[in-house]
């Protein structure tokens, strides 16, 4: 049976694709209203649900590790206390 608990690392890499990923959706939403041409925009209407998709994914991985949860706001503020906790003092 396959372990899902990361190294300290691997959740620190895993997270940041997180936030990236979020970042991507934000971007193609800005380039999308801003293009000029109905084919840029369904280019990028396209990346945009791929982002979205890869966004779900990386949330569903982090979550199923332990890692995020969104929905209890409390156990995930103590959650990450804990992890900045280690990033310090690693």
């Amino acid at each position: 049976m396959e372990s899902k608990e990361l190294s300290f690392s691997d959740q620190a890499i895993a997270t940041d694709m997180l936030f990236e990923s979020k970042a991507a959706i934000k971007d193609f939403a800005t380039a999308i209203t801003e293009s000029s041409t109905a084919e840029i925009r369904t280019f990028l209407v396209q990346e945009l649900r791929n982002a979205i998709k890869d966004h779900e994914n990386i949330y569903v991985f982090l979550q199923d590790r332990g890692i995020y949860d969104a929905y209890n706001v409390p156990k995930q503020l103590q959650k990450d206390i804990e992890y900045a906790d280690r990033a310090l003092n690693a």
